[in-house]
């Protein structure tokens, strides 16, 4: 089959199974997807920079639906359908990729498991980041690539620009831009620092002019940046969890590994509860929103607060935080947390029955994960090759982990993962196939 009838197809492919999973998981909007629905809404009444219609961490999704239902109308399919065809343009990258860096068989392979990733193609039903996102990490990461081999300007200047988008669509990628600059300059080093010195610059300034109307904007909004705001709440939440488990670690790292069927069983006082949000952190903090604090001067005492507690305690948050990488790998199936499956449900089903479902596919992931770990083991010297892989991938896992986690939160970096995955497959399938025949040689 050619290349190009393999892209027809893929396409079709992709389309399917974003119909079918989007259609099949779309939802009203709700919680965090309500709040980017109605500031769409207000960005259509009122302007794109209007205060109230402003997220200060995350502006550019709103703007994204804002730009949607001023074509079609406040029509959520028609969010749906856009969001279908991200998710194609997502395979289609995928395959586009590994042509680039690797062949025809892992790009095709790759292509067609993402096609096929439930976890991609179900958020394209609802209206929240893990659409989104996803396509521009993918762009971000084929730029990336695109500027490495070719060493063009246009292609520095477009990373720059994809880069800039995604801190706009979530704030926790302010510390990437950095990353990226320190490995052009390592990657670059035998190009000379004098020609990939202005390459760096029109990277940086392209992210720059695309950032910069936001951070002008909160100022002159909230007083602040949104880099300097919103750390404080999310370490104060980390601080009370890491309390919480302090006497009770094992029970959350059994339901973390396990599930909490597992940990219920185990330990009749297990609270899941406890290691999902700082409770006490969030009613605080908005009690003191209500009676008009200063945001800043909120988030700067509670960060104060959560440092001395982290210094103070530096095992307890490694706990913790151990607890949130798991979280934010925690496999993904349709319709149901896999955390949560089958804990105080179907009581039709016999618990053999569950812990058998539960461990089957726990033992998938595991292989997924593990063929992962021995691509990057496998390909870890060649460091010209496989460097933006590394670096996106522990980049999402570290922040993550070191600020609050759950499993869609790694939608961005699946496709990585699925990349990684394949190319493990083929490697090991290559070394058997080799050993196989050796005895005939």
């Amino acid at each position: 089959m050619t290349s190009k009838k393999f892209i027809i197809l893929l396409c079709i492919f992709s389309l399917i199974s974003g119909i079918f999973w989007g259609a099949n998981y779309s939802i009203e909007p709700k919680d965090d997807a309500l709040v980017y629905d109605q500031r769409a809404l207000l960005i259509l009444e009122k302007g794109v920079f209007f205060k109230e219609a402003q997220i200060l961490d995350r502006p550019l999704y709103p703007i994204f639906l804002a730009g949607i239902y001023k074509i079609f109308g406040h029509n959520y399919w028609a969010v749906r359908i856009i969001q279908i065809f991200l998710f194609i343009f997502i395979c289609f990258l995928v395959y586009r990729i590994c042509q680039m860096i690797f062949d025809e068989k892992i790009a095709r392979l790759a292509s067609l498991i993402t096609a096929l990733c439930y976890s991609l193609a179900s958020f394209t039903g609802v209206l929240l980041r893990e659409a989104f996102l996803p396509f521009l990490i993918v762009l971000l990461f084929y730029c990336l690539y695109k500027a490495q081999l070719s060493y063009k300007n246009i292609w520095f200047i477009f990373s720059g620009v994809v880069m800039g988008l995604a801190v706009l669509t979530n704030i926790i990628l302010q510390f990437l831009p950095l990353l990226i600059i320190f490995n052009f300059l390592i990657i670059g080093w035998k190009l000379g620092l004098k020609k990939i010195y202005p390459k760096i610059i029109m990277f940086f300034l392209a992210f720059s002019l695309v950032i910069a109307p936001w951070l002008i904007v909160d100022f002159l909004h909230f007083n602040s940046l949104p880099f300097s705001t919103g750390g404080g709440l999310h370490l104060s939440s980390k601080v009370e969890k890491m309390k919480n488990i302090e006497d009770r670690y094992i029970q959350h790292l059994v339901g973390n590994v396990l599930g909490d069927f597992f940990a219920q069983k185990l330990y009749p006082n297990y609270d899941q509860k406890e290691v999902r949000l700082g409770w006490q952190s969030f009613k605080r903090y908005y009690n003191w929103i209500d009676q008009g604090k200063d945001q800043a001067v909120i988030d700067n005492i509670m960060s104060q607060e959560a440092k001395q507690e982290i210094l103070k305690h530096p095992i307890m948050f490694l706990k913790i935080t151990s607890i949130d990488f798991l979280k934010f790998n925690t496999p993904m199936i349709p319709n149901v947390r896999m955390q949560h499956m089958f804990a105080e449900t179907h009581p039709e089903l016999s618990d053999f029955t569950k812990a058998s479902i539960i461990l089957i596919i726990r033992f998938f992931y595991l292989i997924f994960f593990a063929l992962i770990i021995y691509a990057i083991i496998k390909n870890i010297k060649n460091w010209q090759k496989m460097s933006w892989f590394f670096i996106i991938i522990l980049y999402f896992n570290i922040i993550y982990s070191l600020i609050h986690a759950i499993a869609r939160y790694s939608l961005p970096i699946y496709p990585l993962y699925i990349i990684l995955f394949t190319l493990g497959v083929l490697t090991i399938g290559q070394k058997l196939s080799i050993k196989s025949f050796k005895p005939l040689l």
